[in-house]
């Protein structure tokens, strides 16, 4: 079971920046390569405060490069610091901001739980959308190890990610990703690692073992079987469907080799009723138990049972799965960033916000209409345009929270999902022309999705620059 290192709260401890700044002075960090400081164009402006830069030690261990590189501990930043952040860095662009000391906190929350229960954490990628960002989290677990969930993805994690991490798909593949990893020879400094693919289904698995006896990977291949968990999101039934799954197992044994079990009670994601997400867990829970039992009773001779893999809960609902031996790990990942959607989950009541999307005010137009007959506004509101155009809201307002300055709401008509500039309203005088509006994400990948890179920021200071994944997976030649 996992010894978790866990970070500092919110409170704990003095923040490393702090030393630095009165140690040292402050002068830009060069935190990434000037290729992709250039394909990611966040150069920022001279008045920016940052870190300096912090060398990395020859073997040093991922935890403490991490830590030193980035600082420790301190407290989450409030959102009007977040604001003048966002104002002094931004060039009149939106920026999404990762709050570093956030982040710490939530990961001391998980991982102190993952260890008082038992239950190893495994961060999902989905959801920390930046290979930076997954090191700096991973980093903080007695071992790496991830939840991916596009095998596009991969490559880019492995550029950050230490050798033997292990990567555990929370999707099944589809059949032409499946067939494009499994041709394409791992590469010359590929870094060893585990990918146990998801299969939920037989013609899958069926196409897996047909495609195994020619692959230029490693066998034999981890696989991860997904138990049906009651919603219609796939997944191998208990009964006669998992007896077939384990046949076409044994006749591939020397190919294929199932390592894990995945039952993740989705409809807890979906709905925040307390009693919904206990009874989501419960199911989940018999499933795979029954599923495990199918495994040892069927396959014990070919499946090494005590190091089965057993993933169930994400971050909605990982708290109900407390006192249950059912699985041995859980895979939160919005719970690092706090998601809005999380907001209603008495589960998730001890976290911070970590992610912040900012956009610039364009304008305040003194002759707007809004507030005039069928277009009524806030008595003692004002119409404010931020810069948008589907960034960082992508045109759909409930995508995002307004949450600073206090008193913002969405202006009539467009709103924020106007397809040129965002209109908002606001208490008169309460920003001018340059400040920033800022929002938190109610979906956190799609957050991070909009922007080329993330700021990470600790207590007012900028730290590093970490490019999102890319989703081009092809060659520039390929293009017309």
């Amino acid at each position: 079971m996992p010894n978790e290192t866990n970070g500092p709260g919110p409170e704990e401890t003095q923040s490393e920046e702090t030393q630095v700044e009165h140690e040292h002075g402050l002068t830009r960090r060069t935190a990434l390569s000037t290729a992709a400081s250039a394909a990611l164009a966040l150069d920022l402006t001279a008045g920016a405060a940052y870190a300096k830069p912090v060398l990395r030690r020859p073997g040093e261990p991922a935890s403490r490069r991490v830590g030193r590189s980035l600082g420790a501990g301190g407290r989450p930043m409030r959102l009007a610091t977040v604001a003048a952040v966002s104002k002094r860095i931004g060039k009149g662009e939106p920026l999404a901001i990762v709050d570093l000391a956030a982040v710490d906190h939530n990961c001391h929350v998980l991982t102190k739980w993952s260890t008082e229960h038992k239950i190893a954490w495994r961060p999902a990628y989905k959801t920390l959308r930046s290979p930076d960002l997954l090191e700096y989290v991973v980093a903080k677990l007695d071992r790496p190890r991830v939840m991916i969930h596009h095998l596009r993805d991969l490559p880019q994690a492995m550029t950050r990610l230490p050798a033997g991490t292990d990567f555990l798909m929370g999707y099944p593949p589809t059949v032409g990703e499946l067939v494009n990893y499994l041709r394409t020879p791992p590469g010359r400094r590929e870094r060893q690692h585990i990918l146990r693919i998801n299969v939920d289904n037989l013609g899958l698995l069926r196409t897996l073992a047909e495609l195994s006896k020619h692959t230029r990977r490693k066998r034999p291949i981890d696989v991860t079987f997904e138990i049906y968990n009651g919603i219609p999101r796939g997944g191998f039934d208990t009964g006669a469907e998992l007896t077939e799954a384990l046949k076409i197992m044994r006749t591939a044994r020397r190919r294929l080799r199932l390592s894990a079990l995945l039952c993740y009670d989705a409809l807890a994601a979906g709905v925040s009723d307390p009693g919904a997400g206990e009874t989501a867990a419960r199911f989940a829970q018999k499933q795979l138990t029954r599923a495990f039992a199918v495994v040892a009773d069927q396959a014990r001779d070919f499946v090494d049972l005590r190091r089965l893999i057993r993933n169930g809960p994400g971050s909605a609902n990982y708290r109900n799965w407390a006192g249950s031996d059912a699985a041995n790990e859980f895979s939160a990942g919005s719970a690092v960033l706090f998601a809005n959607y999380l907001d209603g989950y008495n589960t998730v009541a001890d976290l911070a916000k970590a992610l912040y999307l900012c956009a610039p005010v364009l304008r305040i137009p003194k002759n707007s209409v809004l507030g005039a007959g069928g277009f009524s506004i806030p008595r003692g509101s004002e119409i404010i345009f931020i810069k948008a155009g589907g960034w960082p809201t992508g045109l759909n307002a409930t995508l995002s929270k307004l949450v600073y300055p206090p008193g913002l709401g969405d202006a009539p008509v467009y709103g924020r999902g106007a397809n040129s500039s965002g209109m908002i309203t606001a208490p008169i005088g309460a920003l001018h022309r340059g400040d920033y509006v800022v929002e938190t994400a109610q979906q956190v990948m799609e957050g991070q999705d909009y922007f080329g890179g993330l700021y990470a920021v600790r207590e007012g200071t900028v730290r590093a620059q970490w490019p999102v994944v890319t989703r081009w997976t092809g060659r520039r030649e390929e293009l017309p």
